[in-house]
């Protein structure tokens, strides 16, 4: 088993800055605009109009911008069941594009990150869809740079589950139906004597990413396919302790299993 890594947070991302544009290779008729990748919600999707390879979605940052990234994120994807493979693409010119990583195909449908070294600031990105043998849909998909936290001071449950569901039972206590609606993940997250760079970057993420939907991994390096999509709770609060150089963070999240 390798290093444990810390936990990173993944909400960061270029898509939507000011001045840029999106687009897709072609988009299916109906209401799939490329623009609902990045809105972190996951009832509306872009969808293909055909199964067409390769088809892009390409990102400029606008004149004279140029942006990073070291991850990608997917989710409410059909890349597996398509048969697909994927790559993030990034230029100078919008003519010669080298790969971020090497191309993959994702083992699931369920969501994927892929991290990366970041190969610097370009103007303009892509992710390459190759190989699928239907249209293809993606719901939420982003890329940008990470935000590495720290280790958790505090155990906690990654898988931490509550299912939700109304329970029928008889008068005599037998359970008679069940009613299942989703079931929703729930992590709970400390990091005790916290230094002000941490502190720094968990504000700047409740502050740029506020309630929305966003990607977590609580150990990317021997689970890398524990990626969740989850939310934070409406309070912010993280005491300062005595003295005022150190603060204890907590941070509940909570998001809808797969």
């Amino acid at each position: 088993m390798s290093q444990w890594a810390k936990i990173k947070f993944y909400y960061e991302t270029m898509l939507g800055s000011t001045g840029s544009a999106l687009t897709a290779t072609s988009t299916a008729s109906g209401d799939y605009s490329a623009a609902y990748l990045y809105n972190m919600l996951e009832i509306n999707r872009w969808m293909a109009a055909d199964a067409t390879s390769p088809q892009y979605i390409s990102y400029d940052a606008g004149t004279g911008n140029a942006k990073t990234a070291d991850y990608i994120a997917m989710l409410g994807h059909n890349l597996k069941g398509a048969g697909a493979t994927a790559v993030l693409q990034y230029s100078s010119d919008n003519v010669n594009y080298n790969d971020a990583f090497t191309a993959f195909s994702p083992q699931s449908d369920a969501a994927v990150l892929k991290g990366f070294v970041s190969p610097g600031a370009y103007r303009y990105w892509r992710l390459k869809i190759t190989g699928m043998t239907v249209p293809v849909y993606l719901n939420v998909c982003i890329w940008g740079n990470a935000t590495e936290l720290d280790y958790a001071t505090a155990s906690f449950d990654p898988h931490e589950q509550d299912v939700k569901a109304n329970v029928n039972l008889s008068y005599g206590g037998y359970v008679s139906g069940i009613h299942t609606q989703y079931t929703e993940r729930t992590m709970s997250i400390n990091f005790d004597d916290s230094d002000a760079a941490l502190y720094s970057a968990v504000k700047q993420w409740w502050e740029s990413s506020g309630l929305k939907n966003f990607f977590v991994t609580w150990e990317s390096a021997n689970s890398p396919e524990d990626v969740f999509l989850m939310r934070p709770d409406t309070k912010f609060s993280n005491s300062l302790k005595a003295g005022g150089a150190y603060r204890n963070i907590t941070i509940n999240l909570k998001g809808r299993k797969e």
